[in-house]
């Protein structure tokens, strides 16, 4: 498996259809941290408004790609509404910092310069629009290689040009998070890790560092965390769980992880929630 459809597997990439319709005032989300969005718009004019940023206007079939750190709402610009397929994306539900995935701002995609992905999206309204069995498993998926490709393009047309979308395409860096991602227990080093990348250490880490915004220890630590958290829910003792990801005592582990995530793992786990994040929605009248 390649490097990046093995991240997508570890970090559990689902889509979720949460709205479609015709939205003829502006459609106001409440979403979880974490959480990311693309919207494929059918027909019809919206502006996408961010508190402190340019009006963005979108006034042709599209797609936008919204990543998990934009608060906006959506507002019909025509007389005739807009009519909206949305989804949304989780990554790292409850982890001790946001994965840091590179797509900072909302990507706009006009469906006319979008030929690669083209039947996908055909077939995603197509589905949508029938009502055959296994109706909301088929938009899922589909949205989830929609989600693929959409990553494939913004790193090839260079709108994504740091984050984990960008290193795991990265020869060097991807061969280096294929493997942390795969052995969280091992006796990692950074000078292991440029070893990995046939860079020297100082090189690698400011690469890394440069890449993805954090250093190769700190990276490791948080991915760390992120495999305890899924391990603890799964009902893994924490004893287990310790040694599971590199740690030679529950004890340092424990402390680690209070202070990464910000208390110890058995008040961590009581305070979870099994249940997914939901995004909840409103829908303004277009005069409010």
């Amino acid at each position: 498996m390649d490097v990046l459809s093995e991240f997508f597997e570890r970090t559990n990439l689902q889509g979720r259809l949460f709205f479609a319709g015709r939205v003829d005032g502006a459609l106001m989300l409440d979403k979880p941290p974490g959480m990311a969005f693309i919207h494929l718009v059918e027909r019809g004019g919206l502006d996408m408004i961010q508190p402190g940023m340019p009006k963005v206007s979108i006034s042709q079939p599209s797609v936008l790609f919204c990543p998990s750190s934009c608060r906006y709402q959506l507002r019909s610009s025509s007389t005739e509404g807009a009519e909206l397929i949305c989804a949304s994306f989780q990554f790292g539900k409850g982890t001790a910092q946001p994965l840091p995935l590179g797509l900072e701002e909302t990507l706009v995609f006009p469906l006319d310069a979008l030929g690669h992905a083209l039947p996908v999206i055909r077939a995603l309204v197509e589905e949508f629009q029938d009502q055959a069995p296994g109706r909301a498993k088929a938009l899922n998926l589909l949205f989830e290689y929609l989600f693929v490709l959409l990553v494939r393009r913004a790193v090839q047309d260079g709108r994504i040009a740091g984050g984990l979308f960008y290193a795991l395409q990265d020869p060097r860096l991807g061969a280096v998070l294929s493997r942390l991602h795969g052995e969280p227990e091992a006796d990692w080093s950074v000078e292991r890790m440029a070893g990995l990348a046939a860079m020297s250490r100082s090189k690698f880490s400011a690469w890394f560092s440069r890449v993805l915004g954090v250093s190769p220890m700190g990276y490791l630590s948080g991915w760390r965390m992120k495999v305890a958290q899924d391990l603890l829910r799964d009902g893994v003792p924490i004893k287990v769980v310790a040694d599971a990801v590199g740690y030679s005592s529950q004890a340092s582990f424990s402390r680690t992880f209070a202070s990464l995530v910000g208390c110890p793992p058995a008040e961590w786990l009581r305070q979870d929630t099994r249940e997914a994040p939901t995004v909840k929605v409103r829908i303004t009248a277009a005069d409010d």
